[in-house]
């Protein structure tokens, strides 16, 4: 089984490698899949360039890797809601920049007929994060207005999207290059944060303020446009207590064990599957080494809306 691995930290260019590893065993309550394609999320470079180390430390080789989707080649012997052939959608701890990954049957759902392959491979790590920032954090309220930050991310689209479905009036702010595609969510009002001044233009309007921004840059802004004794939520983090200009309740998102993972794409699905979710895939990049370095050096800089994909051709050999 071919994987591609981290060698050490450092560049992409420097420390992927093609490796060959042994298959893991199968055990009762897991299944084995095929990897038709996975996406790359800026986690994923954060663990690679050892940002993560002191709070997630990996040992060598390490493969990457939260979201895929493939088809199931074996199932165990306590699993009754998959069989062999199934395709799915799946969001295991790490491993899925590779020809197959072993996960717990929980952590995966049946892929609808009519998404891509693409598609499913962009959708679990940001859509899961949306979905419980929303449902299990917040547990949302159509009347709160919702101002998103980084609403042409990954994440943000999803949270737009996911609250236009459920009824609220949402704000948001991006960059201007990406100002159309923010629009076509359904925003009830948009910013581009490099035209204008996004705390000004909305100060003092948001319930909730969503900081989805990649490194959490936006927080005096954020500040200015949550309501006095609002919510402020930040992916990434927080502002410090001494600088926090108004009072309300200051919320650092982190994932949590009693969040399911089936109920998260179940919800997800059902938006899709009723046109109440569209999934932005950037590009599609063939199932090669160099693709999953182009693609590492590609997110850390300024990439444009949509999820990268590497994704297998029949037939063809991994490279």
């Amino acid at each position: 089984m071919k994987r591609f691995a981290m060698k050490d930290y450092g560049k992409a260019e420097d420390v992927f490698t093609l490796i060959d590893a042994q298959p893991r065993e199968v055990k009762s309550e897991h299944i084995r899949v095929a990897i038709e394609a996975f996406g790359i999320n800026p986690y994923d470079s954060q663990v690679r360039s050892g940002l993560m180390r002191e709070v997630q430390p990996v040992k060598f080789p390490y493969v990457l890797g939260h979201d895929g989707t493939g088809v199931v080649t074996e199932v165990g012997d306590e699993v009754t809601e998959f069989k062999v052939g199934d395709a799915v959608i799946i969001y295991p701890i790490s491993g899925t920049y590779g020809e197959e990954v072993v996960l717990p049957a929980k952590k995966a759902i049946k892929r609808p007929e009519n998404m891509s392959i693409a598609e499913a491979a962009a959708i679990p790590t940001v859509g899961i994060a949306a979905y419980n920032i929303l449902y299990q954090e917040l547990k949302i309220k159509k009347e709160a207005v919702v101002m998103i930050q980084g609403a042409s991310g990954g994440v943000g689209s999803v949270l737009v999207q996911l609250l236009k479905a459920n009824g609220n009036q949402v704000l948001a702010s991006a960059s201007s290059r990406n100002a159309e595609f923010v629009k076509s969510l359904g925003v009830d009002a948009f910013v581009a944060y490099d035209k204008e001044d996004a705390g000004k233009v909305f100060s003092n309007r948001a319930d909730i303020v969503i900081d989805a921004t990649k490194g959490s840059r936006t927080a005096k802004n954020g500040m200015e446009i949550m309501k006095e004794m609002g919510t402020y939520v930040a992916l990434n983090s927080l502002p410090e207590e001494d600088k926090r200009t108004k009072q309300g309740t200051y919320i650092y998102f982190q994932p949590k064990k009693e969040y399911a993972d089936r109920e998260a794409f179940k919800g997800l699905l059902s938006a899709y599957e009723t046109g109440q979710l569209n999934i932005k895939v950037a590009e599609v990049l063939p199932f090669t080494l160099a693709s999953v370095v182009r693609a590492h050096q590609e997110i850390e800089g300024h990439p444009t809306a949509g999820k990268l994909i590497i994704q297998k051709e029949k037939n063809v050999e991994m490279a």
